[in-house]
């Protein structure tokens, strides 16, 4: 799974910064940095859907970046559009086990932020066990945090994900408070 999440991961080697240096940089204060320790500090309960009832892929996609672009997250539904597109084009992100984790970097987000929704019928992701997506995670990442923050999203994301009584458990979810207090589990 992680192999084709962290497939437009770009990696980079960083030579070490010695400790005085880091001590001296002066820190921006108008950077938004998001804890993304806890999956719930990338979300809210309005970008949860526990009921989609988009049939297709790209209108899924459409629903949640409009509701990425109400939250304020995202600023430009088209750009946002697509970038998601770009890496959909890439190799899908219907990661298989119904789970689709469709994601873009782009400048048009203004902090990292995760939209979720549950489809009790499934959608069809082209997923790599041909299953049908009932799980789908958007990720919006901007681009200059890209690297880090979209691989630590993924990591964070994909261990849970593994547990099938949690993924059992999450496509049942009745409401959103539920579904919400069941994001909260992953760490």
């Amino acid at each position: 799974m992680i192999k084709v999440l962290k497939k437009d991961v770009e990696l980079a080697t960083v030579p070490p910064v010695p400790e005085t240096a880091v001590e001296d940089t002066p820190v921006k204060e108008s950077a938004k940095t998001t804890d993304i320790t806890n999956l719930t500090n990338l979300t809210t309960k309005q970008l949860v859907n526990v009921d989609s009832k988009q049939s297709t892929r790209d209108d899924v996609i459409d629903a949640m970046i409009k509701d990425l672009v109400k939250d304020g997250a995202v600023t430009d539904h088209d750009a946002f559009k697509e970038a998601i597109m770009a890496r959909e084009s890439e190799s899908t992100t219907g990661i298989g086990m119904e789970v689709a984790i469709p994601h873009g970097k782009s400048d048009v987000v203004t902090e990292p932020r995760i939209a979720f929704y549950i489809s009790k019928d499934g959608v069809d992701w082209s997923s790599l066990d041909g299953t049908l997506s009932k799980l789908i995670f958007m990720i919006a990442v901007p681009k200059s945090q890209a690297g880090d923050q979209h691989l630590k999203i993924l990591q964070l994301l994909s261990r849970k994900l593994m547990d099938d009584s949690f993924r059992e458990n999450l496509i049942k979810a009745q409401s959103k408070d539920e579904a919400y207090r069941l994001l909260e589990e992953i760490k």
